[in-house]
């Protein structure tokens, strides 16, 4: 159905009355209960009428001239300009924020007149969530340290301003290293620690042991493994809740190596979902089964250690090296001794680092240098050798009672791997 014009201005006038509404709302919300206050800068029915007043001036541009809108748009600024500089004259809040969501409510009525919808209704949701989460904004701010400046700089020049220098050719024998596709990976492994670096800053530790078991999964298992082993065997009275981290952390291990493939290679995606689900299916059921039916000593958090800066340069260089090796001595593999050889080399590599065999091989078979179903059989068998690590590094340095808990589930994740592993081998 084609609407005419008097339709279209009408839906228009209608739908971003709403979207406007909407913000106002908050805003409305926010100055009266979060800070009680009796007179509000702008509210429901303001915010509205800027919305209104975006759709009339694009439809006077399309109507009347086409400058229209750009005219109201500074007018519409300079207005609030001076309504905001005297404002913070009197000593008040000068409401800043306030001001630039009046604009997008303004520019947000344009897009709607012009056809775009589904962009207005995004656009005016993400505002009210940036407009809603500024108490955990400002707590977040405070708690920035001199230490997460320079992470997120560190973050800044691996990713923006080493990467497009590196050159992209492969060089070496077997044209087995390319400088640009190495970094790549450091930027992608970088970028994971450093998500989850924030998460633990921006959350806290302490917010509970399933928390730490989900980011130590998405930082590293391995060092959740470790960490949470020698706590337990300092108090034992916490091995319960240090296994659980522990098998939590080992439950997103397998997805987070399914994201990695993905990422490197979508195609595979239809292969290696449903194997890395079933690897991850005995820790995530263990898990749910002792949150549900929590314990003695369940509310109990242990005492974290802190995950330190995730993007230290040294650690950096020395997993693209690492990485580069994998990948040379991968593809020698293959030439030299066929898909047995990827076999031995990913078993040798999920006891080192995870991480890199599976990005090693996911490129790999971008190139078409290997099949999928190699692929994941190749997957794992380090995911065997990582998770046979892990129980070996709980039975020297955690508790008995830590050692029983983790022993078993990981035995039986061992089992899955295994039997999945004579399924894909043939």
């Amino acid at each position: 159905m084609v609407l005419n014009e008097s339709d279209h201005l009408l839906r228009s006038l209608l739908l971003s009355a709403c979207l406007g509404a909407l913000i106002g709302l908050e805003r409305q919300w926010d100055e009266q209960f979060r800070h009680h206050r009796s007179k509000v800068l702008a509210g429901l029915r303001t915010f509205t009428l800027w919305a209104i007043f975006g759709v009339l001036c694009a439809w006077f541009t399309q109507t009347v001239h086409p400058l229209f809108f750009i005219a109201g748009f500074l007018a519409m600024g300079v207005w609030l300009t001076f309504f905001l500089q005297n404002r913070n004259r009197l000593g008040g809040d000068p409401g800043f924020t306030t001001g630039a969501a009046g604009m997008i409510s303004f520019l947000i009525g344009g897009l709607v007149f012009w056809g775009q919808e589904r962009v207005s209704l995004v656009l005016a949701v993400s505002v009210i969530i940036l407009l809603a989460i500024k108490p955990s904004v400002h707590r977040f701010t405070r708690g920035i340290t001199l230490e997460d400046v320079r992470t997120a700089l560190k973050f800044a020049a691996v990713t923006g301003v080493i990467l497009p220098l590196v050159p992209d050719h492969p060089h070496g024998p077997y044209g087995a290293f390319n400088p640009h596709t190495v970094w790549m990976m450091v930027v992608l492994v970088s970028g994971i620690g450093f998500s989850g670096y924030v998460a633990v800053r921006l959350l806290g530790q302490r917010n509970g042991i399933a928390l730490t078991g989900l980011l130590g999964g998405i930082v590293s298992s391995t060092a959740t493994t470790l960490s949470m082993s020698r706590q337990s065997h300092e108090r034992p009275m916490e091995s319960r809740d240090c296994s659980l981290a522990i098998l939590l952390a080992c439950s997103i291990m397998p997805l987070r190596v399914g994201m990695l493939l993905a990422i490197v290679n979508i195609r595979l995606l239809g292969t290696v979902w449903c194997p890395l689900v079933a690897v991850s299916l005995p820790g995530a059921i263990w898990c749910l089964w002792r949150l549900f039916r929590g314990g003695a000593d369940s509310g109990r958090t242990p005492d974290l250690t802190p995950y330190g800066n995730p993007l230290r340069l040294r650690v950096a260089f020395q997993f693209g090296i690492l990485y580069a090796l994998i990948v040379f001595v991968v593809k020698a593999s293959i030439v030299k001794l066929g898909a047995k050889g990827v076999f031995w080399i990913s078993g040798l590599s999920g006891l080192i680092d995870l991480d890199a065999i599976t990005l090693s091989l996911s490129q790999m078979t971008v190139t078409g240098n290997l099949g999928s179903h190699v692929t994941m059989s190749a997957i794992l068998i380090a995911i065997f050798a990582n998770t046979a690590l892990k129980v070996i590094v709980a039975a020297f340095f955690g508790s008995p009672a830590l050692f029983r808990e983790v022993g078993t589930v990981l035995g039986i994740t061992s089992a899955v791997v295994s039997v999945l592993f004579v399924f894909y081998a043939h």
